[in-house]
């Protein structure tokens, strides 16, 4: 069986583009699982849907009952030698459910947790068969990148860059919002767009991909929103998930609660992450309230650790923001 699945378990901390686009525009993530079932003749599609988004989960049933009305899926469908459907499954909720092999682990009825790999789901995916995997925004700029042509998308961004990145800005912004922004637009560019900084701060940090992707200074905010110039910069794009810290927050709290998600949200699979994640957290909590107490040595050393032995990217990153953070912005509070 080949099968067509969209992520739509978006559980990174702050990033909410996703559940944006399945509310106001669920027909293009529609029209993209049908163009990819067309490339690999798969009859089978699901959506694999955050369990909180009900409101997205209406507009998606709406947008597929209006397709089989209109013989776009179902058994009747009238598309190119394809009789293919759209399935929408609700997640049982979990960060891990992100991760595309424990998704297909949900999917076939069992725990959530990251398989090894290879086999890649490409190749041996849900149930054995060749999977293609893609989440909402890769799903949904297929038919406008096939509407108006390659040169067009080329076009949309900046200098070097091609396309569009939809980005969920929060935090410290006057207007928190979803932005559509060219390929290679700078952080602050993002931030004025957002009506500038709130209640008269000015920017401390930003983490440019969400929880997982390490905090930046202010001064770093010129950087193009793009994988290699923030890799470069020492952090990533990640989920495009852009949070801003004003002056006047204890950033120690910020990544401490950060670390505190992914601990509480590892599947319990791989002992390092389980019990490295723990122990993690306590040694920063610990240090906070003794103010200033070196644990960079000990928790760059279990960093490691985790980095080496982690199964999935969760705990590949538990630590990272603490570090990061210890090492970026020494003069803060901790």
């Amino acid at each position: 069986p080949r099968t067509v699945i969209c992520n739509a378990d978006e559980s990174e901390p702050g990033t909410f583009k996703d559940r944006l686009l399945l509310e106001q525009a669920p027909h293009l993530v529609i029209e993209g699982m049908l163009m990819g079932a067309a490339v690999i003749e798969a009859d089978h599609g699901i959506i694999y849907l955050r369990h909180e988004y009900e409101t997205g989960r209406r507009a998606l049933e709406t947008a597929l009952e209006a397709a089989r009305a209109r013989g776009i899926l179902g058994p009747d469908a009238r598309g190119p030698g394809l009789a293919f459907d759209i399935e929408l499954f609700v997640s049982p909720g979990g960060y891990i459910l992100g991760e595309e092999t424990a998704l297909l682990e949900a999917l076939e009825g069992r725990r959530g947790e990251p398989r090894h790999k290879p086999p890649f789901p490409v190749t041996a995916g849900l149930h054995g068969g060749p999977t293609l995997i893609n989440n909402v925004e890769t799903l949904a700029a297929v038919s406008s990148i096939l509407a108006h042509g390659p040169d067009w998308w080329l076009a949309q961004g900046r200098g070097d860059y091609a396309g569009l990145k939809y980005v969920s800005v929060s935090g410290d912004v006057a207007e928190p919002q979803v932005l559509c922004l060219p390929w290679g637009t700078t952080v602050a560019e993002a931030i004025n767009q957002c009506g500038g900084m709130a209640e008269g701060r000015s920017l401390m940090a930003f983490s440019p991909g969400g929880a997982s992707t390490p905090f930046l200074p202010a001064a770093a905010a010129e950087t193009p929103m793009a994988f290699e110039t923030l890799r470069e910069a020492g952090s990533g794009l990640g989920t495009g998930a852009l949070f801003i810290v004003g002056t006047g927050r204890n950033l120690a709290e910020v990544v401490i609660a950060q670390a505190r998600f992914f601990r509480n949200e590892s599947c319990g699979k791989c002992v390092p992450c389980r019990t490295g994640s723990t122990k993690g957290v306590a040694m920063a909590t610990e240090a906070a309230r003794q103010s200033g107490a070196d644990i960079t040595p000990a928790l760059q050393q279990l960093h490691q650790t985790l980095m080496r032995t982690s199964i999935c990217g969760l705990g590949q990153v538990a630590l990272l923001p603490i570090l990061d953070a210890l090492e970026r912005f020494p003069d803060e509070p901790s």
